[in-house]
């Protein structure tokens, strides 16, 4: 009989462990349901409401317009006939550019960079350009910019002394070079830079050498032509 208790005693506490332990897991059970079943649940139900809607038209609330393009740095001048318009913008825009009167687009890359191959017309060219994005949105117009095409070197004239004039003297050992050129170029006599006034005048003031004085006058204008002259003169004390 006594045997018989010790066993029962066993038996009831082996039970308790058993009720212990699933008390503990079911209490585990219900904790990870509820951190992570339901989110998950959540999520599936997403996914099957975007599935259900995926047959639907997108349609965009964007009403915002993308800001003006901007160009990088391009001459105002040149003397080549071509020219690569760069700049950047919105990425994924489309820019709209107006040259001469005529019509071109280009697409921005991801990085919002864009640029148009243009030929240029002799003398002004202007153009101006705005951009739109992919929602339709219009950007506000650049202002008129303007690259002058010239390819024609600037005109020169060495007004006095004429060439191969000879000085005697030590009253005569200075003279003063005069010219004219075209308005907005550069002159340098023997590579000294010399002033050019608004008419195109210039002069160079200058001390003679005993016997041959050469002076190598050039002009280059504002596109980078160039037209050079020389003048000689002899002096003897």
């Amino acid at each position: 009989m006594a045997r018989y208790s010790r066993l029962s005693s066993v038996e009831e506490r082996r039970n308790i462990r058993k009720a212990v332990l699933f008390v503990f897991l079911t209490i585990g059970a219900l904790t990870l349901l509820f951190f992570v079943g339901i989110p998950l649940l959540g999520k599936f139900a997403a996914f099957v409401s975007d599935l259900a809607k995926s047959d639907k038209a997108i349609t965009s609330d964007d009403k915002t317009p993308p800001a003006p393009p901007r160009f990088n740095t391009f001459p105002d001048f040149t003397n080549q006939d071509k020219v690569n318009l760069t700049g950047t913008t919105e990425p994924g825009t489309t820019v709209k550019l107006t040259f001469n009167g005529d019509g071109q687009e280009a697409l921005s890359d991801k990085d919002g960079n864009f640029s148009f191959n243009l030929d240029l017309a002799a003398g002004d060219n202007f153009f101006t350009a705005i951009a739109v994005d992919p929602a339709g949105n219009l950007s506000q117009q650049t202002k008129d910019f303007k690259i002058v095409y010239d390819n024609k070197p600037p005109d020169l004239t060495i007004d006095s002394p004429p060439d191969g004039s000879q000085f005697f003297g030590s009253k005569q050992r200075q003279v003063t070079i005069q010219g004219t050129t075209e308005i907005q170029s550069q002159i340098t006599i023997n590579d000294r830079v010399v002033v050019v006034d608004d008419d195109g005048k210039f002069q160079f003031t200058t001390t003679l050498s005993e016997g041959e004085n050469k002076f190598t006058v050039k002009s280059t204008d504002a596109a980078g032509n160039t037209t050079e002259k020389v003048l000689t003169l002899s002096f003897v004390s």
